[in-house]
């Protein structure tokens, strides 16, 4: 019986003493004095990327002419793209795309097959904006159906955002460094740092610029497109133990 009560007593005792270890860091941390700053970097870029996709597509009741049809234009496309010096490495001229066409009778409630769309689209990366303008015109004249309007990017991004986090983070230490100046105490090690989600920058349509003194047709055939700046943000949220 001494034995079993002894036995009790220890366990009674075992289990007070992991209590008192769960607590004391609990207890500890929560004294800890934490700093939470925010960062920022912002700069002001222009794009040098565009992105252009125009799509050639061709109708017919035959298969194989609308294929024929579709082929001769894209055809046209690519060596005009070449003739203006658009290498082959910018040009992804895709794969055929085919669709047959129903039509249903509202009497019979059956569909009928009235013929085959082909379609082929053709997405180039430009470097040189001055292009643009007798890209597109080019394009329209040799048999492009559907023409998007130019998406404008940067060619270096993700090094310009990597470099910006870094700036954003040196603020954000700046900061809790103030606030803890303020406090008369010193910041010690970084806790966390997170970087907030930022949408990528949607670039403004470009603008259109043409000579004033020269014909409607010249002009077309000559005019560029400029994109406008745009701001680059990126923000850091960091948390610093306050010695």
């Amino acid at each position: 019986m001494k034995n079993i009560q002894t036995i009790f007593e220890s366990f009674v005792l075992l289990g007070a003493l992991c209590l008192a270890l769960a607590i004391f860091p609990a207890r500890a941390e929560s004294t800890t004095r934490i700093i939470n700053a925010t960062g920022i970097s912002e700069r002001l870029v222009r794009p040098d990327l565009a992105h252009l996709e125009m799509t050639i597509d061709a109708r017919d009741v035959k298969l194989d002419s609308a294929r024929r049809e579709a082929g001769v234009r894209t055809v046209a496309v690519l060596r005009g793209l070449k003739e203006l010096g658009i290498g082959d490495e910018a040009i992804d001229s895709g794969a055929l795309a085919v669709q047959p066409e129903f039509s249903w009778d509202a009497k019979s409630g059956a569909r009928r097959l009235q013929g085959y769309l082909v379609a082929r689209t053709i997405r180039i990366r430009l470097l040189d904006f001055d292009k643009l303008g007798v890209i597109l015109e080019y394009a329209v004249k040799s048999g492009a159906n559907q023409i998007a309007p130019p998406r404008f990017s940067l060619q270096n991004e993700s090094s310009l955002r990597r470099e910006m986090l870094t700036d954003a983070t040196r603020d954000a230490k700046q900061n809790a460094a103030a606030i803890a100046r303020g406090l008369d105490a010193q910041l010690g090690a970084a806790l966390r740092v997170d970087a907030v989600e930022v949408d990528r920058p949607a670039f403004p349509s470009p603008i259109i610029l043409r000579a004033s003194a020269a014909s409607a047709e010249d002009a077309a055939a000559t005019e560029s497109y400029r994109p406008g700046d745009i701001t680059l943000r990126v923000q850091i949220k960091a948390s610093f133990v306050l010695n």
